[in-house]
């Protein structure tokens, strides 16, 4: 299969108002570079088609004679990236509302996103045969209870193995989280090191966009360009959200079928009509094709 095959190996925007997808963030001047590639990793930034995402004709979450433009709340302008005009709880009314939201929603979404592949890809490789302990998520730190030591899989390089007892690994999370959340919460960071960017003070992060910070954060300066830094805003939080919804699918099935993401996935790829959702929840191990 190829999902096995790529584990075995290894171990998605508005041109508003032109000037509503630049506003949209503050980034550094555009090089010449980033000009010349314009779009996404290739292609014209000037025809990155942003008034798909951005500004009064955008895309809305329901297709065209379905849902009227002027139904669409008056607040939600197309300003913002990801605003498909559903708001059918009014959340957004209040300006300073909709902006603390949308950070959280930003802040939830790429967690999201980092969790999904945490969740899916150490069960992947453990499965076709990695040296992994825990792999399946839930099962982690039962695991390191038992004794048992968090591994990395480094491919080419093999295993490496983290000497850290549980209690030791969440008193260093923790102690990393607190101070990125303080970090986060004054608006300011630490003196550093980010390839492309080379040493850097702490006062790189003076002004900057708390939620598109740049800089040491953009160390490829892929969102130089304000036109594909737009683009990628919506791309980011499409993502995030399919990530969010798919971290929360994760944890339903792994509590009914006891199972991670993984073996759910492949045993449904191996068997689509005998290990689905109706098969799982209406007939135990007795299953009986169907569709």
């Amino acid at each position: 299969m190829q999902v096995q095959a790529f584990f075995k190996k290894a171990a998605a925007p508005a041109k508003p108002a032109k000037a509503a997808a630049k506003k949209a963030a503050k980034v550094r001047p555009a090089s010449s570079d980033a000009r010349a590639k314009g779009g996404w990793l290739g292609g014209s930034g000037s025809d990155a088609g942003l008034e798909r995402w951005y500004g009064p004709d955008r895309k809305l979450f329901l297709p065209g004679g379905l849902l009227a433009r002027e139904d669409v709340p008056a607040y939600l302008d197309g300003t913002l990236p990801g605003d498909y005009g559903y708001d059918p709880l009014g959340l957004g009314q209040d300006a300073d509302a909709l902006a603390k939201y949308r950070a959280n929603e930003l802040l939830h979404a790429r967690w999201a996103m980092l969790a999904a592949a945490g969740i899916i890809i150490p069960e992947g490789l453990q499965a076709n045969g990695a040296d992994i302990v825990g792999g399946t998520w839930f099962e982690t730190g039962s695991k390191m209870l038992d004794g048992g030591l968090l591994k990395w899989f480094a491919v080419p390089w093999g295993v490496i193995e983290i000497p850290l007892p549980l209690i030791a690994i969440v008193v260093v999370n923790t102690g990393l989280m607190a101070a990125v959340e303080l970090y986060r919460g004054n608006g300011s960071g630490p003196a550093g090191y980010s390839p492309g960017v080379g040493q850097f003070e702490a006062d790189i992060f003076n002004g900057v966009d708390p939620l598109y910070p740049g800089g040491p954060f953009d160390p490829l300066g892929l969102a130089s360009d304000p036109e594909v830094l737009a683009e990628l805003k919506v791309k980011e939080i499409k993502n995030g959200r399919l990530a969010m919804v798919s971290v929360l699918g994760f944890a339903v099935a792994s509590a009914v079928t006891k199972e991670g993401p993984y073996a759910n996935f492949t045993k449904h790829v191996a068997d689509p009509f005998g290990y689905n959702l109706l098969t799982v929840l209406g007939a135990g191990e007795d299953r009986v094709p169907t569709l």
